[in-house]
């Protein structure tokens, strides 16, 4: 709670915090966190009580209360005759303790991975988050922008149907246009609230946007990682080492149903206190007893069965997951690099040539050798590739953290998350 409350206000996305500090804030403020918080610690109570011993029992008996006279007659019939027991008794598990803690100990093991796969997989939802944001706001400048050109482009037209130069329904269709661009501003304006609605609800915190575009396509640019892809290390991923710490613990479920059919003794310790010593009775005594369980019908069975359905079941589901996560990797880099390959050829060219267009025609338009429509529509045309780049870089954003899921590429996890060796 401390630190939920010392921490910031706001994830500002122009200033943001190191990847160990966002992972931190994950960690504390996540409610689907603080949820797997809890499983570990559920887990780590079942540990603590598997290791402890059984309660030994005490037992009590005031017995022997004659009915009718007693024999001989005229005793007391409370203090001359009943007698009193103590008795003692602890069970003592033979097999059982030590499969019992193992499983405990996987199954904690495996909570605790689970948390920190969770907490993995808010990280990289984080990071698409944002990266919508970036986006968002890098298409809201280049509409505003296409707008603008759009909107000079319809008064132009408009002057020159007022001159007769063009027909009315010319000027017309290029107010429709305008608007049309006006209402994608809008809506995509929308969808940067969206975007920074659902980057809060991620990380707990409100998001605010990028300070500038500029800050937003350096953000894009700074995380797609254009250099050489890290190899898969999918021995290290959390859910896959989750799999196979559940599929030890239901092994050792399975050694502790076997070890059912052996019987638990219960061994007895007592003090009689006996007060008929006139029939001849020992006044005080010890006794020592030994008690079995006879296992003849429920000798773990039922529990060897489920143990195994479940040592099973982990154990496919990782082999396929594995399988998948393997088909993934493949798949998905080739796709990014197809995508990157696509990104590099409208930056380093597509673009380039639409910006000379445009600063050609301007400077021709300045001289009078070019009208002024021909200027604004490439500038519009600029504005939608300028578009189609921001849409470009978000699926190779989004086909780079895909792969990195899928490889096993883990985030900083703050030193509050559980450590599984």
């Amino acid at each position: 709670m401390a630190a939920r409350a010392d921490g910031p206000a706001a994830l500002n996305l122009s200033h943001p915090p190191g990847d160990a500090d966002l992972t931190a804030l994950l960690w504390a403020r996540s409610p689907d966190l603080v949820a797997a918080q809890l499983r570990v610690r559920l887990a780590g109570a079942e540990l603590t009580r598997a290791k402890v011993w059984p309660n030994p029992g005490f037992d009590f008996l005031w017995a022997t209360f004659p009915i009718g006279p007693t024999n001989p007659p005229g005793l007391d019939r409370f203090t001359e005759v009943p007698n009193y027991t103590f008795t003692l008794n602890q069970l003592v598990e033979l097999g059982k303790r030590a499969p019992r803690e193992a499983a405990a100990r996987s199954a904690r093991e495996a909570a605790a991975l689970d948390a920190l796969e969770l907490l993995r997989q808010r990280w990289f939802d984080l990071q698409e988050r944002i990266a919508e944001i970036a986006t968002a706001q890098i298409r809201i400048a280049a509409l505003a922008e296409t707008v603008a050109n759009a909107e000079r482009l319809a008064e132009l037209q408009r002057q020159r149907a007022a001159k007769g130069d063009i027909a009315g329904l010319d000027a017309d269709r290029a107010d429709l246009e305008a608007e049309k661009f006006a209402s994608n501003l809008g809506e995509e304006r929308e969808k940067l609230s969206a975007a920074l609605l659902v980057c809060s609800q991620t990380v707990g915190l409100t998001c605010l946007p990028f300070d500038s575009p500029a800050e937003a396509s350096a953000y894009l640019n700074g995380r797609l990682g254009i250099g050489a892809l890290r190899p898969p290390v999918l021995d290290q991923r959390p859910d896959l080492r989750s799999l196979t710490a559940q599929e030890a613990s239901a092994e050792s479920l399975l050694t502790l149903a076997h070890n059912r059919w052996i019987p638990d003794p219960t061994f007895r310790f007592g003090y009689l206190l006996d007060q008929f010593t006139i029939a001849g009775n020992q006044h005080q005594s010890l006794f020592l007893g030994i008690s079995f369980p006879l296992t003849f019908f429920d000798h773990g069975q039922a529990d060897a069965e489920a143990a195994t359905a479940t040592a099973t079941a982990a154990s496919s589901a990782r082999s396929l997951l594995l399988a998948q996560a393997q088909r993934d990797v493949t798949a998905l880099t080739a796709q990014r690099e197809a995508a990157m390959d696509r990104r590099i050829r409208l930056r380093d060219r597509t673009v380039p040539l639409a910006r000379e267009v445009v600063e050609r025609l301007e400077s021709a338009v300045q001289r009078g050798g070019a009208p002024l429509p021909d200027l604004l529509l490439a500038r519009r045309t600029l504005g939608e590739l300028q578009l189609d780049a921001a849409d470009l870089d978000l699926f190779t954003f989004r086909l780079s953290v895909a792969r990195s899921r899928a490889a096993g590429e883990l985030p900083p996890f703050p030193d509050s998350a559980p450590h599984v060796p």
